[in-house]
């Protein structure tokens, strides 16, 4: 089991003691640390060009199950070759530390970038066309990503977008792995992952890229708000149906692929129908905010966006930023003197005029906004439509005087309870098989014990066996609603007076309800032990499950890069710390059972009595 404390404890090592085991790069500095290992920035000697090294402390490489991932995750990247995606050149092993070689890339996450605020209708489209784009060729080699979000997505200096963090990468074929589904994120996890894991397939990535749209154009989560994108920042309509048909519950009624999401967001912006607005009847409820094309005589009504301070915000990626912030999720942000910028915000041009007022109800009145001449991102690659009109506002500052800055929304915090029980529902389904086989073998003890007791019954007089059988069946009962399990002390014949046991006697009173009592104890002590060693078996199943557990608390900590994180941390390492330093905790989670509710003291396994 991999230990959180000492992964907290990690130090990482100095450039020159790491240079002599890679004597094909020269490292030039440490760039990113976390409790899994460090990322380096180094010169690959032989062909010139900047890389990223990534190792891992060694506690990592030691653990058969994270080696065997770790190589799938190496392999899984080094087959793609898209200039949306991080590139993976090597990996390995030195001095016991697995490594992997990257892509260096200038940037800085998505998350970062644009957490909290809404971007440019036109850049957001853009921006998400090239994820998609880059997905598509992630799928099409038979790749799953599994865990799209901005803080997996980095922004190069030209605000081109570069997947990374593929450690839940896998075949789209492969036999899905019992518990592989704690690493996802809560918000952008796609229904079917949670249900049915065994079925997802490519468009579980869809979904997810769906609502990394909606918040790049409102700042918000859709499960923060359950208002259509349009009605909550002013945007084109259009961007609801991609984004209702991307985030569709039901696979089957999604985008059959990313490419054609990228294609409808890059149609978009040539202004032509896409096709989520042609089938935008067959993803979703039809109402005010239902997509519809623009005719091309009248100009798109321009976003209003939420001020954060100023509104002529600017996105800045530094040029220090490796591929490893988005791929590991560490924790520090780098910046240069040399940022790149993209708009935050599209300038609005006069709406046409309206007889009715538009069904949009904001949360401030619209204010005036201003964009800088800056880079924009290209259109992901995908050739323009010739004939497209033009209907995205023009890049012209509005008159307006400058309104009153206002604070910038803090980022949101990370829903620490909702990933807990995504966790803890994972974990159970891997620990079904074990419980389940544990709970049949109690039944199955109880329902032997129940028998002989009742064949003892039969065995008394009338009488006895009318008072004595009826407080066996009252015990009986209890007992079933307690989930047939035997209790520790034996209370079978709980409101019967005692009989005294004659003196002199050598062991049997001749009392027919002393001895009937004397044998339900021998009997009782037999099948009690049995029950113990059963439910001792399961603890030790279950408890091997926890390593899983506390590894996937750790690999989202390592996650959780936002300024306000601090007190996400701390919820799960205090998860890990009961766990690891409670044995029956996790177990009990595993069972269902409340692990803070008082609990009886535990039964030592004993050998069952004799007859």
């Amino acid at each position: 089991m991999i230990n959180s404390n000492s992964i907290a404890a990690f130090q990482a090592p100095e450039p020159a003691i790491l240079a002599p085991f890679f004597p094909g790069y020269e490292i030039d500095s440490l760039i990113a640390t976390g409790g899994m290992g460090a990322v380096y920035k180094a010169l690959q000697l032989s062909l010139d060009r900047p890389v990223a090294i990534k190792i891992l402390r060694p506690e990592f490489g030691q653990d058969a199950s994270f080696r065997a991932n770790f190589e799938a995750e190496a392999k899984a990247m080094a087959r793609l070759n898209h200039p949306s995606l991080i590139g993976v050149y090597d990996f390995g092993e030195v001095a016991g530390m697995l490594f992997i070689i990257m892509e260096f890339v200038q940037g800085q996450t998505l998350y970062h970038s644009a957490h909290g605020l809404a971007i440019a209708t036109d850049t957001a489209a853009n921006i998400v066309a090239g994820i998609c784009l880059g997905l598509a060729h992630a799928h099409e080699n038979g790749i799953l990503h599994r865990d799209i979000k901005p803080g997996n997505i980095l922004l190069d200096p030209h605000a081109q977008p570069k997947i990374g963090d593929f450690g839940l990468a896998r075949p789209i074929d492969a036999a899905h792995e019992a518990g592989e589904a704690i690493f996802g994120t809560p918000h952008y996890t796609a229904p079917e992952v949670l249900q049915y894991p065994h079925q997802v397939d490519a468009r579980a990535d869809i979904f997810s890229v769906g609502v990394v749209l909606h918040e790049l154009l409102t700042g918000r989560l859709p499960a923060s708000d359950l208002r259509p994108a349009s009605v909550i920042c002013g945007c084109d309509a259009r961007f609801d149906a991609i984004i209702r048909r991307a985030t569709h519950p039901l696979p089957d009624l999604r985008y059959s692929s990313a490419a054609d999401m990228a294609k409808d967001l890059h149609v978009f912006c040539a202004g032509v129908p896409t096709s989520a607005a042609a089938t935008a009847k067959t993803v979703g409820p039809r109402g005010p905010s239902a997509a519809r094309p623009i005719p091309a005589s009248q100009p798109a009504k321009g976003p209003t966006r939420k001020s954060s301070g100023n509104t002529a915000i600017m996105l800045c990626l530094g040029g220090g930023v490796v591929a490893a912030v988005a791929y590991l999720g560490f924790s520090r942000a780098f910046h240069t003197n040399t940022p790149a910028t993209i708009p935050l915000t599209a300038p609005a041009s006069p709406p046409p005029q309206r007889s009715t007022p538009p069904p949009a109800v904001m949360d401030h009145p619209s204010e005036p906004t201003h964009t800088v001449p800056l880079p924009v991102p290209a259109a992901a690659h995908i050739e323009p439509v010739a004939s497209a009109p033009e209907v995205l506002a023009a890049n012209t500052p509005a008159v307006a005087p400058e309104p009153e800055p206002q604070p910038t929304p803090p980022a949101p915090t990370f829903d620490v309870p909702g990933f807990l029980d995504l966790a803890r529902d994972v974990m159970r389904q891997k620990a079904s098989p074990f419980v389940t086989a544990s709970q049949k073998g109690i039944e199955g003890n109880y329902n032997e014990f129940e028998r002989q007791i009742t064949y003892r019954v039969h065995l008394l007089d009338k009488y006895r066996k009318v008072t004595i059988g009826a407080l066996v069946d009252a015990a009986f009962e209890k007992w079933r609603a307690a989930g047939k399990r035997l209790p520790s002390d034996l209370d079978l014949l709980e409101g019967k007076p005692d009989t005294p046991t004659p003196r002199g006697s050598s062991g049997h009173s001749g009392d027919p309800e002393r001895d009937f009592y004397d044998k339900v104890t021998g009997i009782h002590a037999k099948f009690l032990a049995k029950q113990v060693v059963l439910e001792h078996d399961l603890d030790a199943s279950l408890l091997k499950l926890a390593s899983s557990y506390i590894f996937g608390l750790t690999k989202q900590i390592e996650r959780l890069t936002a300024p306000n994180a601090a007190p996400a941390v701390a919820l799960l390492r205090a998860e890990i710390s009961e766990t690891q330093n409670r044995p029956l905790y996790f177990a009990n989670l595993m069972r269902g059972i409340n692990p803070n509710a008082p609990q009886p003291p535990p039964v030592e396994p004993t050998a069952p009595a004799e007859n």
